[in-house]
């Protein structure tokens, strides 16, 4: 690794299906990078996570999967640097207040939360466009009311290709350039990205007529700039907002600057 990585604060994002990493130097984002679940072991000795070899000043994460939660840890050589090492929901519990049940809230959707109270401020809607679709709503005062949970993009796509014997296996989801499809292929792309377009659009009207027109709309999350493309009604796209609302997390929480 490059030594002008040292004391950066690398922020770790565990997902269902995927591992997404952020460098940062000062609050400069300097390097990101994502690995699937499965390919953690090689993830760590790339980046040089490891006891004595580690590099890093610092490093946050946030996980909504436990049991690979403890095999990273085992991985960068928890035990030898301890001190620089920080779990959301153990070491760090990122202060938000909120109407939802704290337990039940899932650490992605909370520092997606606090992210988005720290750069845009409220009202604010949250969609998280990965495995699972969430959409959550903070209010002006930043107090988090509530929000939805909806199947994902890639995960709904999935299901369709398990469940019809006729479809496409090797089917991949495209850009849509016109409405209609000429061939299964394409009329399942339109069909996924016009679809999740229109919900996406429908649920923040109705999040709109209960909360304000002013509300403003965030998209983050693996399918976000893909989807963003097919609604009307998403301000900002920002796929890297987790990472980036880790970072703050630390600078705020910890009270560490980022050298």
């Amino acid at each position: 690794m490059d030594k002008k990585r040292r004391k950066s604060l690398l922020a770790i994002d565990i997902g269902n299906t995927t591992l997404t990493y952020g460098i940062f130097q000062g609050e400069r984002l300097v390097g990101t990078g994502y690995a699937t679940n499965s390919a953690i072991p090689k993830m760590v000795k790339k980046l040089g996570l490891s006891g004595r070899n580690n590099i890093y000043s610092s490093v946050i994460i946030s996980s909504v999967v436990p049991n690979l939660t403890s095999k990273l840890l085992k991985y960068i050589g928890r035990n030898g640097i301890r001190s620089s090492v920080y779990l959301l929901g153990k070491d760090i519990v990122p202060k938000l207040p909120m109407k939802y049940q704290r337990k039940a809230l899932g650490q992605d959707r909370l520092v997606n939360l606090f992210g988005a109270h720290k750069r845009f401020g409220g009202p604010i809607l949250v969609v998280d466009f990965g495995t699972a679709i969430t959409f959550d709503y903070l209010d002006r005062k930043g107090i988090f009311q509530g929000g939805l949970i909806v199947p994902g993009v890639e995960t709904s796509f999935r299901a369709l290709l398990s469940q019809a014997a006729l479809l496409p296996k090797s089917a991949k989801i495209n850009e849509a350039k016109e409405l209609v499809g000429r061939d299964t292929r394409s009329a399942m792309s339109s069909g996924i990205l016009n679809g999740f377009g229109a919900l996406a659009d429908g649920l923040i009207e109705r999040f709109k007529a209960c909360y304000g027109r002013n509300l403003k709309v965030l998209a983050t999350g693996g399918f976000s700039k893909k989807i963003a493309r097919y609604s009307r009604h998403i301000d900002y796209v920002d796929p890297l907002h987790t990472i980036k609302s880790l970072a703050m997390i630390y600078q705020h929480e910890i009270g560490g600057k980022i050298r």
